[in-house]
C-alpha cells in the first residue's frame, strides 16, 4: 500500500504554517508534473455567457463570503451592512459592498475517481449530476476527475446535458493526485474568473502521487479566493482497504484516516469553507443540497484595504455580528488572504 502518509502530513503542517505571516515562502513558481487533460468541447461559447457581475477588479476590493448561522444551525437572515464589523490584521476596514442574497457562483465540481471509490461510482456520479441540475441560471460549473491524471470533463458552462457523455469512460482506478488536483484548479481553471468562488471537492484527504507540495496547493487555493468544501469519502476508503488489504491491521486503517480528514478539514478552514461527511453515499443528495442551500444563504462583504502596499503578504480577516438584539450566532468565513504583489 503505497501511502506516504507521514510526509504528506508532515507537508500539510507546513503548508497550514506558510499561510502566517513571516514563515518563508516556496519560490516554485511552476508546477511539475500536474497537468489537465482537457476532454471538453467547444458546445458551449462560455466568453459569451460571462455574469455581468464583477466586484471591484480595478480597485482591488477583497470579496469576504459570510455564513451566519443560529445556535440551532438554521441560516441568519436579514442582516444589514451595518450589522458587521470586519477587520484586517486587527484594523478596522470600511465595507464598500454588500449583499444579502447569495451572488452568482463559479462552482468547480472535482471528483476523486481513484481506486477506493468504484463500488460507490454510481452514487457519487448520479449525486453530482442532480447538484448541478439544480444550480440558479446565473451560476456557471465546470467538472474535473482526478486519479493519477487530472482531466477536465466539462469547461465552464451552464448546461448539464453533456454530464453523462462526459463520464461515461470513467473507471475508477489507480492513485490518488490530491495535491496536484488542488493546485491546478485554482490556479489554472479559476485563472481570470471572478466574483464568487467555490470547489466542490470528493477525496479522503490521503494523497500518494502528486508531485505539487501540500504547502503549494494551500497556497494556490488561498491566493486566488476559493472556497473548498470537501465531501469526504473516509468511509468508502475504509471499506475499500478492509476487502483489498484484509491483514493490515484495523488500527493502523483508523489512524491513516483520522489524519487524512484532519488535512480536509484543515484545507476547508483556511479557504473558508467546510467538511461534510455523509453517513453513506446514498445520502450525497442531501449533503449537496447543504452546500447549495449555504452558498445561497450567504451575505458578501467588500472592502478596499486600508494596507495599500502591494507586497503580498499574508492578511488576517475577522467578521463580527455587532446587532445587538441579534442572539447568538456562528460567523463563518474565509480567514485571510493574500495581498496583491508587484
Amino acid at each position: 500500500m503505497r501511502i506516504r502518509k507521514w510526509f504528506y502530513t508532515a507537508l500539510l503542517f507546513i503548508g497550514f504554517a506558510a499561510l502566517m505571516p513571516g514563515f518563508p515562502q516556496s519560490q516554485q513558481t511552476g508546477a511539475p508534473g500536474a497537468k489537465i487533460s482537457d476532454t471538453a468541447d467547444d458546445d458551449a461559447a462560455y466568453e459569451d455567457e460571462l455574469p455581468s457581475f464583477r466586484i471591484g477588479v480595478e480597485v482591488n476590493m477583497v470579496s469576504v463570503p459570510v455564513t451566519v448561522r443560529n445556535s440551532d444551525g438554521s441560516f441568519h437572515r436579514g442582516l444589514t451592512q451595518k450589522s458587521f464589523r470586519i477587520r484586517e490584521d486587527g484594523k478596522d476596514q470600511e465595507i464598500a459592498f454588500f449583499a444579502e442574497e447569495g451572488l452568482p457562483t463559479h462552482v468547480a465540481l472535482v471528483l476523486d475517481i481513484s481506486g477506493s471509490v468504484r463500488p460507490e461510482w454510481g452514487a457519487i456520479k448520479n449525486a453530482a449530476k442532480r447538484f448541478l441540475e439544480n444550480l440558479r441560471p446565473d451560476d456557471h460549473f465546470s467538472l474535473t476527475t482526478f486519479n493519477n491524471e487530472i482531466r477536465l470533463r466539462m469547461d465552464w458552462g451552464k448546461d448539464t446535458k453533456p454530464f453523462d457523455k462526459r463520464l461515461g469512460d470513467v473507471y475508477c482506478k489507480d492513485v490518488t493526485k490530491l495535491w496536484d488536483t488542488i493546485w491546478v484548479v485554482s490556479t489554472d481553471l479559476f485563472n481570470g474568473i471572478d466574483g464568487k468562488k467555490v470547489i466542490i471537492l470528493m477525496s479522503d484527504g490521503l494523497d500518494n502521487d502528486s508531485d505539487i507540495r501540500a504547502v503549494d496547493a494551500v497556497r494556490a487555493a488561498v491566493e486566488a479566493g476559493v472556497a473548498i468544501y470537501v465531501v469526504s469519502q473516509t468511509k468508502a476508503l475504509q471499506q475499500h482497504y478492509e476487502y483489498v488489504y484484509p491483514d493490515i491491521p484495523q488500527w493502523r486503517l483508523q489512524k491513516e484516516l483520522v489524519q487524512g480528514e484532519s488535512m480536509l478539514r484543515q484545507l476547508a478552514q483556511v479557504t473558508g469553507g467546510r467538511v461534510l461527511q455523509p453517513n453513506d453515499f446514498g445520502r450525497l443528495d442531501d449533503i449537496y443540497a447543504e452546500v447549495y442551500e449555504e452558498l445561497r444563504n450567504q451575505y458578501t462583504l467588500g472592502y478596499i484595504s486600508t494596507n495599500t502596499a502591494k507586497d503580498g503578504s499574508y492578511r488576517e480577516i475577522d467578521v463580527a455580528v455587532l446587532t445587538k438584539d441579534t442572539p447568538k450566532v456562528t460567523v463563518t468565513t474565509r480567514p485571510g488572504y493574500y495581498a496583491p504583489k508587484k
